[in-house]
């Protein structure tokens, strides 16, 4: 009976240290930012042992070396180089150590059917399960797929800005499936619909959670949200739908012209309806960051996927193509990728026009 209490006491202590050690992890991995109120210890150095908050400009100001970056870098980084700038001038061998003692830089956006929505500051790495968790769970009028907006900034030197939708399933993600509890990011919106409802998002006056329960026409979807906005462009309109294989669907709807076949296009449970800006392009499929980008006047394919973070390691990049909407119709320009990247045949990559849709399939092997 000892040797039984001595081994689960072991095994306790051992979990205990695991949990300790991950959330020591955790921490070290935190990127600071801005407005985040650090602790800084210097060992025997009790007047530089205080708090100290990071500017908007990402310094912080620090006791006898001036002001020092901390954006950017994690608290493990931050306290080698104090301790550096410390040991250059003014002390032999400083012991720095660096927490956050409020995180108040990255947030995330909670809204729909949680029990708590609201905005909620990331303490370090997180996922979609665990801020749910923070918001206290779904509400009992929540469906059972999410959706997380991310805004994705462009390329550096004044590029395009777009936003990546992604919907995942709820179900997958408490049974612990990894590829749908998506890690969090700084200023991710997570959406959490009604059960029997549709989303739409993008350039309209009021975007959001409506729900289905009636037939409603992709139009009457716009209605309900207020309509367009100034940016609005209502030839480009994307709706967003998981198939019943879970691959996820976009369908391109111009509802422009006041008698387009495409404004009485039924909306489906769990559709998202998307309104882009003007001057719009879009990337789906096998590419790290899909989504909605701004369109510079000379963006060609290939720079239209390196802007959408570049190939997935499951995508054919032979079998490329780019949906375009004419006057005449829709038309499908096939590309072969390899004939650009690995041939150099750069006469092939062609330009890129508002509205038109960048799709990489899934390799077949």
């Amino acid at each position: 009976m000892t040797s039984i209490r001595r081994c689960c006491s072991i095994a306790l202590t051992a979990w205990i240290l695991a949990l300790t050690a991950h959330g020591a992890a955790l921490a070290q991995d935190y990127v600071i930012g801005p407005r985040d109120v650090l602790s800084v210890t210097v060992w025997g150095q009790a007047d530089l042992t205080k708090d100290y908050l990071v500017d908007q400009d990402g310094s912080m100001a620090f006791p006898l070396i001036g002001r020092v970056k901390a954006s950017g870098l994690t608290t493990g980084r931050l306290a080698a180089r104090l301790a550096e700038l410390l040991e250059k001038d003014y002390l032999v061998n400083p012991q720095v150590s660096v927490t956050v003692k409020e995180y108040l830089s990255q947030k995330v956006q909670v809204l729909g059917e949680a029990e708590k929505p609201g905005l909620y500051y990331l303490s370090g790495p997180t996922t979609l399960l665990e801020i749910v968790s923070k918001a206290g769970g779904l509400s009992k009028t929540a469906g059972r797929q999410l959706v997380l907006v991310r805004h994705q900034s462009g390329r550096a030197g004044g590029g395009a800005d777009g936003n990546t939708i992604l919907r995942v399933s709820f179900d997958k993600i408490q049974t612990g499936d990894a590829a749908e509890n998506l890690a969090v990011e700084d200023r991710d919106i997570v959406f959490i619909p009604r059960a029997h409802a549709f989303f739409v998002l993008g350039e309209v006056k009021t975007a959001g959670t409506f729900p289905l329960d009636k037939a409603t026409t992709v139009l009457e979807a716009v209605t309900l949200a207020g309509g367009f906005n100034d940016r609005a462009a209502p030839s480009g309109v994307k709706l967003i739908r998981r198939a019943a294989n879970g691959q996820q669907e976009t369908i391109s709807l111009n509802l422009l012209s006041p008698t387009a076949p495409d404004r009485s296009t039924p909306v489906q449970e769990g559709d998202t309806v998307y309104v882009p800006k003007g001057n719009t392009f879009f990337v789906f499929g096998e590419v790290k960051k899909p989504g909605a980008y701004q369109l510079d006047r000379d963006t060609n394919i290939l720079e239209g996927i390196t802007i959408a973070g570049g190939f997935t390691d499951k995508a054919a990049p032979g079998r490329a193509r780019v949906i375009r909407n004419t006057p005449s119709g829709q038309t499908v320009l096939d590309v072969d990728m390899n004939d650009i990247i690995k041939r150099g045949q750069r006469d092939k990559a062609i330009k890129l026009m508002e509205n038109d849709v960048v799709v990489v399939p899934e390799s077949f092997f």
